[in-house]
Formats: C-alpha cells, structure tokens, sequence
C-alpha cells in the first residue's frame, strides 16, 4: 500500500474504523507516512490519542511501525493486531467507542483543523486551526523527537 503524502492531504478522520477500532486507519496512514518521509506536521511517536490506542492493542510504536512496514494492505495490519491478542482488539474497540464522547472537544479540533467539518460557518476556523496545531506539533517534535520507525 502506498504511504499517503499527509503534507498534501489529512489523514483518515479520527471516526473511521477498521474492523470496528475507530482511530486504527487514522494511525496506519500515520505510521505510513512516517515509514516514508511524508508525515507533515502530524505526530508518530508523541501523540497520546496513538498511544492510547497502541496500548489498548498492548503493543509500543515500534512494534506498530514493523506491523505497518511488513502490511501490504489494511487488511493485513488488522490481521497481524489480531494474531497477537485478540483481547487487544476488543479493549481497542471499546476505547474507539467512547473516542467521540471522552474528547469530543479534540475529535472537533481535528475536524477543523484536518478540513474534515464541512460547515462554512466553520471554514474560516480553519486557517488559524492550522496554524496553531502546527507550531505545537512542530514544538514537540522539536522537545520529544519520535523514535517511532527506528525499527530496524
């Protein structure tokens, strides 16, 4: 599966699902774009919405990014999550349920920010959303660089 280029385009929205586990395609086109170089100015390795999920799967970003590297496909990566504990995958999608009620403020956020609220009320949100989000990812990769594809 080819790395998305998250310079150019969002990730997948925070609700999507994959086998019932919201936020799970969000992080693979993360770890993807990682994996390639073309991350952007999102988070792989700092962001704690990733590390909460990873830990509900019981695994670390860098077993994540092995699992990403070695799937060709979405398919694949969920199968290789479920080999390794499928009670990792039912804790993962009960943590994906309560993702929209737990941080409902954060999930807008992302909407905003990401282009994904549709509303034109909204629209102009977007540019100073941007801006903002990007110089505090650009702050904490800067304080907490990522380990998170040194896999090798």
């Amino acid at each position: 599966m080819k790395a998305p280029d998250l310079s150019k385009t969002p990730p997948r929205r925070w609700n999507a699902d994959l086998d019932g586990i919201k936020w799970l395609p969000r992080l693979i086109d993360k770890a993807r774009a990682a994996l390639a170089g073309t991350l952007g100015t999102y988070l792989y390795g700092q962001s704690p919405f990733d590390r909460a999920l990873l830990r509900a799967l019981g695994l670390g970003y860098r077993d994540f990014s092995r699992i990403v590297a070695n799937a060709a496909t979405d398919d694949d990566v969920f199968r290789e999550l479920y080999a390794r504990s499928p009670q990792g995958i039912e804790r993962a999608r009960v943590w994906g349920e309560q993702l929209g009620r737990r941080s409902a403020l954060m999930m807008w956020i992302f909407d905003v920010d990401d282009g994904y609220a549709a509303s034109p009320a909204l629209a102009g949100l977007r540019p100073p959303a941007n801006m903002i989000s990007n110089l505090l990812t650009a702050m904490v990769k800067r304080l907490w660089p990522s380990r998170a594809t040194e896999i090798d």
